[in-house]
């Protein structure tokens, strides 16, 4: 994960942060594995009513901790990006939270195994089965799920008010889908 050190409280709270993937050359194009960046966001959003809100831009302040409107990779439901798997897959999901709150991710249907913490593998043998991994404030965790149960699955913040950005109307927040028939 990369972030600026430079005029942080504008820079990282206007998303100027990204991930870095090295993927092992050994399991490079294998047909049955997904591997997926999602990136846990905050942003502080001007207090208006939120009936003026529209989908599109939204006025921000950069420079108050008072975050109010959460999304995934920079956008927030429904305009997310699904998560698309086969059955059979192997699917690696790599969070990444560098702003100041903590976000309990969940996915339904199934259960993953945490196979990686801030950028290090974790052996087999002491990895544990979760459906819900806290990514704190700094952290990245990567979980893997063997695709066994097909459905549209909702993989979201378990905080009620990140997932529905304090109930602007229209929009959600941290939410989106791992999708296989």
């Amino acid at each position: 994960m990369y972030h600026s050190h430079v005029n942080v409280a504008v820079q990282d709270n206007a998303g100027l942060l990204g991930g870095f993937i090295v993927e092992d050359p050994s399991k490079q194009n294998l047909p049955q594995h997904k591997d997926y960046l999602c990136l846990l966001q905050e942003w502080a959003v001007h207090q208006l009513p939120w009936g003026t809100l529209t989908k599109g831009t939204y006025p921000l302040n950069f420079k108050k901790p008072e975050f109010n409107f959460f999304t995934m990779n920079g956008k927030c439901y429904p305009s997310t990006k699904s998560f698309p798997v086969n059955f059979g897959d192997t699917v690696k999901i790599r969070f990444g939270n560098i702003q100041m709150h903590h976000h309990p991710i969940h996915l339904h249907g199934h259960q993953f195994h945490v196979v990686g913490a801030d950028g290090f593998p974790i052996a087999r043998h002491t990895q544990i089965a979760k459906n819900t991994i806290l990514v704190a404030s700094g952290e990245t965790w990567d979980i893997e799920f063997l695709a066994n149960n097909p459905g549209i699955w909702p993989l979201h913040c378990h905080m009620p008010h990140h997932v529905t950005n304090n109930g602007a109307p229209g929009v959600g927040g941290m939410f989106t889908t791992v999708n296989y028939g």
